[in-house]
């Protein structure tokens, strides 16, 4: 783990995500949880911001969190300040833009709509392919930023297909595969996420070599 922060901020990444949606947390005992985001919260010392994530996978929970969402507005608590956007749905996208972007930022959560997004108010990418092309995803924002919008569209469209292979299977088994093929030594995914088959594992493999991200 912290090798895999070290990469990602030697490369450029603006935050770090821990025990998200791209990621096995809901594998995570609450003990291994809190112990991941401490160690990543050391390692990181204030270098970019940590973003710790606290879903839940478990039934009663969820219940419990949906019987206070009926009573509340998440916007009246005074620590929600951004909201990730990966329902692809940009009419969504843009009505929570055009009624809260005064208070609230938003982040693009689907790597093949960024540009898309930053376009409609989006404040960055909470990111897939930046597990294995950090500097690719901030390059793309950072172009987009800067006024050059034609450069950031030409990087999303560049990464069309190794996109295409991150989500062949079941997120994360596919960019944890295609880590552990770059030599970021990540191990196996828990159950009950399983392997990739062999035909699929080559396929990703075949993208890999394509864009240069293996040496064999």
């Amino acid at each position: 783990m912290e090798e895999l922060l070290e990469y990602q901020i030697s490369h450029h990444t603006n935050a770090i995500v821990v025990a998200g949606t791209t990621g096995e947390s809901a594998c995570l005992s609450d003990e291994e949880h809190l112990r991941l985001i401490q160690f990543t919260c050391r390692i990181v010392n204030g270098r970019i911001p940590v973003i710790a994530g606290a879903g839940s996978n478990n039934t009663s929970h969820a219940q419990l969190l949906c019987k206070n969402a009926q009573n509340e507005e998440l916007l009246e608590i005074p620590n929600v300040t951004a909201v990730k956007e990966a329902s692809g749905n940009f009419s969504q996208l843009a009505k929570i833009t055009s009624r809260y972007r005064d208070r609230l930022d938003i982040y693009c959560g689907n790597d093949d709509q960024a540009v898309s997004a930053l376009a409609l108010g989006a404040k960055g990418v909470i990111s897939v392919l930046s597990n294995i092309c950090p500097d690719a995803v901030s390059e793309l924002c950072c172009a987009y930023f800067n006024g050059d919008v034609t450069k950031s569209e030409q990087i999303q469209l560049h990464y069309e297909a190794l996109l295409e292979s991150l989500t062949s299977d079941i997120n994360p088994v596919p960019v944890k595969t295609a880590m552990n093929m770059m030599g970021l030594s990540v191990g196996p995914c828990r159950l009950p996420l399983c392997p990739m088959d062999d035909f699929a594992a080559q396929q990703l493999k075949n993208c890999l070599k394509l864009y240069h991200l293996l040496s064999e």
